[in-house]
């Protein structure tokens, strides 16, 4: 039998489905390639750049060291402030606790944000039990069940009383706590361990009422007359059950903020409390090394801590109540339709806003110790004490110990001298463990400066150096060397107020006093402890004396490089700033909560195409693009001869060769887009480079891959170790090279100018120097690694202003600027090598920080001599944080946010192209110049492998699978299509055989 030919028939059906799949397939494709296309740049940024190819030992080598430094930073950053009967260390037998407070079962590792971590893997409880230490699992299940976690863990999409609850069950409240329960608890352990914790974050300040949850599911309770710094009632009722009915209570401060923390002095049985400050994401296994006592408590305070916060001069002008609002601004920025985005929902703004610097520069301990000076707390009685002790319950810079030590000063020469324009003050301290436990010491040097009624404001005491020493045995000793440049001395006056006829630094003729203290207040009892010098006459700082460059006022008056005046006096602020000569009549008692906005004002809202226009300097030559000159600074990944030349010296003659080969499309790429990184430069050899999120951890906010969560910068500056400071900056840095990263948004080192600041977690200190000093070690350890820092947020994002941080306007005295704000980044740009700034969102005075000529380029650049690029903070609306205004103002790299932008106005003259080309020279001589340091750095250890690796893209990126995706799209496409024509062939040949047949 002969066998029949397979018969092929249609599927039209079939096939035409599968055409409808394809062509689906195929336009989905082509619109994704499109919009990535659009978004190549940033893409590259966190996915696309090249890699430093780290293998996996290197990688878990690095980790473990980050996790034991995360600990030793925990454990110095752990301030003791009370230990009743020396109730810590626990006794080594000691191994059941109950953990109270709901904030146990959500122990912070960090605050909410950029700075804060992505997770903790290590919390309080997981730490007990790897110590061997067992803990009362029914009260922890209790408050688990009670509420399971934070509903809002993210201050960037929520409202402030969202993210600032507070949760605790009423220890009289039986449905939580049964008698059984509390019956049981006695029985597990005669030692209770409480746990009080405190969120806040980026966006959203802590707020001056308490947002509770007392009831499992039940609504949010207020209590308006406490504010979440303060104990909830709750919490104090359990504090005090606790103290009446446990051998040994401990508390532990689990904060991102300063607390009022009275009633653990009050309340009957409360023997110890550790401010343990936030953790990170492993930093916890120190909590109970501290608590048993394998490892000491060396922290101190970086903070004062007050019994009533509203005794702070910055309270009335603090958080969202101190956020005032201008009259008849409808249709002025923002509140002309812009949105805050990070709220729960989308917020159209409904006003304008500004917050006064009205304290000056009366903050922390400048103000409670000058106060006192003044006798300001003579009349202060409650159950804490009288006068300075019933306001302030720890000193700046407070820290108790487990052992002993005893001081003695053994050089005091500088007693009785003369000082000198350009001279010193030195003290020698040796420090002696007198104890029987092992521990550090911190010694601190103050100054008084001397001071004449109403005329330069000065604090009765400033830092003015510290030492930590090692740790000492019983009986051992260390000398510490602590030194003073006299003109770090100087006060600013910007308004002749001294009447010699000169304004900018200088020193008054008198006595200055240098004191040896163990806080702002404790003078040591050390006979030689007090030290005066004279300064027989005035001494004045035309120039700047680190680079010789002149100083001048920049924001004052018709001085205001800006235009209008950052005291507010030119444009009817009417704002009475605290004085030293009149605090009782002075001091800020409210904030002013409207005022109308003058003219002057009103014309700096937003950067216009008129002012580019008026930039314009028609002396400007014009700039070479596209030569031939065959330099590289990079080739295959490593640096070249060139590169570490060029990265060596900001004014090197090469430079002109190596900028006149970049395109205007290349530069403008660089500035624009540098969100993410820095793009490639073809035309140099540049590769294009990642940088990342945030002061406590490489890439833990939005990067693709992520190092150790280190605790919070808080925590660290509580270490008051500038040797550990650096070698976490070196630490993060080289996590940062093995994550691909080689740009760091961190660290910052704005001021804890209040309590309720929302990133006080995020910066360092209320100090100008103890700020400078830690972060700008950490900046030399990431140097030294080979990565460069944006250090943030130039300047004065020291406040979320309750929710209204975008373009609020900002009003101080010029004094205040230079001496508290401005001086951290000073020490950083001048002492500490820093090569990269991060501007900030608000204004300062009229104009936004990130435009300002005045700020970028009168101070930065003509007097600190800066020669490194200043980028942007995310721009979020362009209009504000205008690229146009950033560049003509001395900013180097425009981050214009995911979507990318494009310059507004115009772009053809020579004035801004030689802008465009200073911009890119400054980004480029950062981005070489700490491979320069890291090389530096390697050769003085005689360690090669510290040398940070070549970096090399991969064989197979994202654009590579895209085109993949493309070209399979295309095919299944062109296979669906060719199943319809087979259809309609094999239809036709049937219609044509039936005919036939």
């Amino acid at each position: 039998m002969t066998k029949q030919p397979k018969v092929c028939k249609p599927h039209p059906v079939l096939h035409g489905i599968g055409l409808v799949l394809s062509v689906t397939l195929l336009v989905a494709v082509l619109v994704g390639t499109y919009v990535l296309s659009t978004m190549a740049t940033i893409i590259d940024s966190f996915i696309g750049a090249p890699s430093g190819h780290y293998s996996d030992a290197e990688i878990a080598d690095t980790k473990v060291k980050a996790e034991a430094l995360a600990a030793d930073v925990e454990a110095e950053g752990t301030v003791l402030v009370r230990n009743n009967d020396n109730t810590l260390p626990l006794a080594a037998d000691n191994k059941k606790v109950n953990v109270f407070g709901w904030a146990s079962t959500a122990w912070l590792g960090g605050g909410s944000g950029s700075g804060g971590v992505s997770g903790v893997n290590t919390d309080l409880l997981a730490a007990l039990t790897a110590y061997g230490v067992a803990y009362n699992t029914e009260l922890t299940d209790m408050y688990k069940d009670f509420q399971d976690g934070r509903e809002y863990t993210r201050t960037l999409s929520a409202w402030p009383e969202q993210s600032g609850r507070l949760y605790e069950p009423d220890i009289n409240n039986q449905t939580y706590y049964t008698q059984s329960m509390l019956d049981n608890a006695k029985s597990f352990s005669d030692t209770a361990v409480v746990v009080i914790g405190r969120l806040a974050g980026e966006s959203n300040d802590a707020t001056k009422q308490q947002y509770k949850r007392t009831e499992k599911g039940g609504d949010i309770v207020v209590d308006d007359t406490r504010t979440m710094l303060e104990l909830t009632t709750e919490e104090e009722n359990l504090l005090n059950y606790v103290g009446a009915n446990y051998a040994h209570v401990v508390v532990l401060i689990n904060s991102t903020n300063v607390m009022e923390l009275g009633q653990i002095e009050t309340i009957p049985g409360i023997d110890a409390c550790l401010i343990a400050g936030l953790s990170g994401s492993e930093g916890a296994t120190a909590v109970p090394e501290v608590l048993w006592g394998d490892r000491e408590p060396s922290g101190r305070t970086a903070d004062t801590w007050a019994y009533d916060l509203t005794t702070a001069a910055s309270y009335a002008n603090a958080g969202i109540e101190g956020v005032g609002k201008y009259s008849a601004a409808d249709g002025l920025y923002p509140a002309d339709g812009t949105t805050n985005g990070n709220l729960d929902t989308p917020y159209a703004y409904e006003q304008v806003s500004y917050v006064d610097y009205a304290e000056d520069i009366y903050i922390g301990y400048k103000w409670y110790e000058t106060a006192d000076a003044e006798g300001y707390w003579d009349a202060e009685s409650n159950e804490h004490g009288t006068g300075y002790d019933a306001v302030v319950q720890y000193p700046f810079g407070y820290g108790l110990s487990y052992t002993s030590f005893d001081w003695k000063v053994t050089d005091a020469a500088a007693n009785g001298s003369a000082l000198t324009k350009d001279g010193n003050v030195t003290v020698k301290v040796t420090v002696t463990n007198t104890g029987d436990r092992a521990g550090k010491d911190v010694v601190q040097l103050y100054y008084t400066a001397p001071y004449t009624a109403g005329e330069i404001e000065k604090s009765s005491v400033e830092l003015g150096a510290f030492a930590k020493t090692k740790e000492l045995a019983p009986g051992e000793s260390e000398e510490v060397a602590l030194t003073v440049p006299v003109s770090d001395m100087a006060s600013y006056d910007a308004y002749d107020a001294n009447h010699n006829g000169f304004t900018g630094y200088e020193l008054d003729a008198g006595d200055y006093i240098f004191t040896v203290r163990h806080d702002a207040h404790d003078v040591d009892d050390d006979a030689n402890a007090t030290i005066t010098c004279s300064l027989p006459a005035g001494v004045q700082y035309a120039e700047d004396t680190a680079t010789g460059n002149a100083v001048s006022n920049k924001f004052t008056g018709s001085d205001a490089i800006d235009g209008v005046s950052l005291d507010g006096s030119d444009s009817a602020q009417n704002i009475t700033y605290l004085t030293r000569a009149d605090f009782t009549g002075t001091f800020p008692k409210t904030n002013t909560p409207t005022r109308a906005m003058t003219d002057n004002v009103k014309a700096l809202n937003l950067y216009t195409a008129d002012d580019a226009n008026g930039w314009i300097n028609d002396a400007d030559e014009t700039i070479t693009t596209g030569a031939k000159n065959g330099l590289k600074i990079e080739d295959d990944g490593e640096t070249t001869d060139l590169g570490f030349r060029l990265g060596s010296d900001f004014n090197d003659p090469q430079w002109d060769a190596l900028l006149d080969q970049l395109t205007v499309d290349e530069m403008e790429n660089l500035y624009i887009n540098a969100y993410g990184g820095l793009a490639e430069l073809k035309s140099v050899g540049k590769s294009k480079s990642k940088d990342a999120d945030g002061p406590a951890q490489i890439g833990g906010f939005t990067g693709m891959g992520a190092g150790t969560g280190f605790p919070s910068s808080s925590t660290l500056a509580q270490t008051w170790n500038a040797d550990l400071a650096q070698e976490e900056g070196r630490t993060i840095g080289t996590q940062a090279l093995q994550n691909g990263y080689t740009g760091w948004y961190a660290p910052a080192t704005n001021i804890h100018r209040s309590p309720f600041n929302g990133r006080n977690y995020e910066y360092y200190s209320e100090d100008s120097l103890l700020s400078g000093v830690i972060c700008g070690n950490t900046v030399t350890g990431a140097n030294q690694a080979g990565i460069y820092t944006y250090v943030k947020h130039f300047i004065c994002n020291d406040g979320e202003s309750g929710i209204y941080r975008d373009s609020v306007y900002t009003w101080m005295t010029e004094q205040t600027l230079r001496e508290t704000y401005l001086r951290p980044f000073q020490m950083l740009v001048e002492d500490y090598d820093a090569v990269g700034l991060m501007s900030s969102y608000n204004r300062i005075g009229a104009v936004w920080a990130g435009g300002s000529k005045a700020l970028l380029t009168g101070i930065l650049r003509d007097e600190w001599g800066f020669d490194g690029a200043v980028i942007t903070d995310y721009c979020d609306h362009h209009s504000y944080m205008n690229g146009d205004q950033a560049l003509r103002a001395g900013g180097s790299l425009w981050m214009a946010g995911f979507t990318g932008g494009e310059m507004a106005f115009e772009t053809g003259s020579n004035s801004y192209l030689q802008a465009l080309r200073r911009a890119t020279k400054e980004a480029l001589y950062m981005y070489l110049h700490v491979r320069v340091t890291n090389c530096d750095y390697a050769d003085s250890i005689g360690d090669t492998t510290a040398v940070r690796h070549a970096f090399t893209t991969s064989v197979f990126g994202w654009r590579h699978l895209v085109a993949l995706i493309d070209i399979v799209a295309v095919v299944l496409f062109a296979l669906a299509v060719r199943g319809v024509v087979i259809d309609v062939k094999l239809r036709k040949a049937a219609k044509t055989e039936k005919k036939n047949s």
